[in-house]
């Protein structure tokens, strides 16, 4: 923990120093006007208010800078509210008895995600970036050696000559299907559909390369990482997930402002693995239990309307693997899912979404309810699981500045067929990002 947040540091003091260096001119340029902007150099630009705020998170930039052409700060603050009803009233405050007291403020709100990092452009083609999740209460940890560190969501470098070619190593979140491929500071719902979480690998250490403008539609990536999702950096010593996608940009074709198609493909050679937990603060997930995963995707905008559309289907694994260091029989059937996603602005900055998610198993009680928030629903105990599932989505989300803040709210009715599940939740959240 200590090397990685010296790592970190030793970046910001680079970067400031570089930017520095960069500021003082050569003597043949003393009457040239400086082109930077940045915190360190006491330039904001922008017009309103908001412009400005956020610039200052913008430590140096300059293009022309030979060496360091950007030096940033990057994070997110989500901050939720849901309460619902099947067979009776559940909220937050149930999520929060389930051990779930660490990321909940008083008895009503989660922070759902809280990061802080940096970003950063060096020598024209390389980047330098990432994020650590943040513990929102502080606790972890004992004593003196409390902190607000959690874990590394993400750091990783990459060497991007040119559009249609940029080459990456480190830990990032992997990416299977259209609605992971949204950060999270975009997405349009609350949260994510039921099958697309299913399937998603996690945050996972490895070296991929992506791609884009090639023959001025087509648009690429293939990575292979380490399978065990870990407080840091894989070992290396388990399974691996690869993944490649190819996409087709088609709107100058259609006439529409964007319009990408594509198809994933990610195997996984060790589903359902899960690394022994040594850190005492930290609970990793266990990678999801299906051999190969498909995906079609399909994204357009056209003015006002916009439609995200999601296929998916998991092959299931039968068989036995190790979770935290003891051997699990698991019996993961194949699952398929569709979800739709519309959206219109019925006026600026404040924009109407729908979505239509249905899912099957192939097996019955193969799919479970989301742990957000339908799980802690009444009666206790319920069968939680089933072989169907099917919700309805509608929100309204305001625009105060893009997506970097803005209100969300929704409600969602949902059914699982085969289980105890049949009701509506009510969410609503405040999204900050910069």
């Amino acid at each position: 923990m200590k090397s990685i947040q010296r790592a970190m540091l030793a970046s910001s003091l680079l970067g400031c120093i570089s930017a520095q260096a960069g500021t003082e001119p050569a003597a043949e340029a003393i009457s040239s006007p400086s082109t930077a902007t940045g915190l360190l150099v006491g330039k904001f630009p922008g017009e309103t208010a908001y412009d400005k705020i956020w610039s200052a998170f913008t430590l140096y930039k300059d293009d022309t800078n030979p060496i360091l052409q950007e030096f940033s700060l990057q994070g997110r603050l989500q901050v939720q509210y849901a309460d619902g009803d099947s067979n009776g009233h559940f909220d937050i405050e149930d999520y929060k008895a389930d051990g779930k007291d660490e990321a909940v403020w008083g008895d009503h709100f989660e922070a759902r995600r809280a990061r802080f990092g940096f970003k950063s452009k060096w020598f024209q083609n390389w980047k330098f970036e990432g994020q650590i999740d943040v513990d929102t209460d502080g606790l972890d940890g004992a004593g003196p050696d409390r902190t607000l560190y959690k874990d590394i969501y993400d750091l990783y470098v990459t060497y991007a000559p040119s559009d249609a070619l940029n080459v990456s190593v480190g830990k990032q979140k992997v990416k299977f299907g259209r609605e992971q491929e949204i950060s999270s500071k975009e997405i349009l719902t609350i949260e994510r559909s039921l099958v697309s979480n299913l399937l998603f690998p996690g945050e996972l250490t490895g070296a991929w390369v992506t791609g884009k403008g090639i023959q001025e539609h087509w648009l690429y990536e293939l990575g292979v990482y380490g399978s065990d999702r870990v407080r840091e950096f894989s070992e290396f010593d388990a399974g691996t997930v690869t993944l490649g996608k190819i996409g087709y940009d088609y709107s100058s074709q259609a006439g529409l402002d964007t319009a990408v198609a594509s198809f994933h493909y990610m195997h996984n050679s060790q589903p359902s693995f899960g690394a022994k937990q040594t850190e005492v603060n930290f609970k990793g997930s266990n990678s999801p239990s299906f051999t190969d995963s498909i995906a079609l995707t399909n994204d357009i905008t056209q003015g006002r309307f916009g439609l995200t559309t999601d296929i998916l289907y998991g092959f299931g694994f039968e068989g036995k693997e190790l979770q935290n260091g003891s051997l699990k029989t698991i019996a993961q059937s194949d699952v398929f899912g569709i979800s739709m996603i519309p959206s219109y602005y019925i006026a600026d900055g404040l924009q109407l979404v729908g979505r239509l998610q249905w899912a099957t198993s192939a097996d019955n009680d193969d799919l479970s309810l989301p742990s957000r928030y339908e799980n802690y629903a009444p009666p206790k105990p319920k069968k939680d699981t089933g072989d169907t599932y099917t919700s309805v989505y509608a929100g309204l989300n305001y625009y105060l500045y893009g997506h970097k803040l803005k209100v969300m709210t929704g409600i969602e009715y949902s059914m699982l067929g085969g289980g105890d599940y049949d009701g509506y939740t009510i969410m609503s959240g405040l999204r900050m990002s910069f």
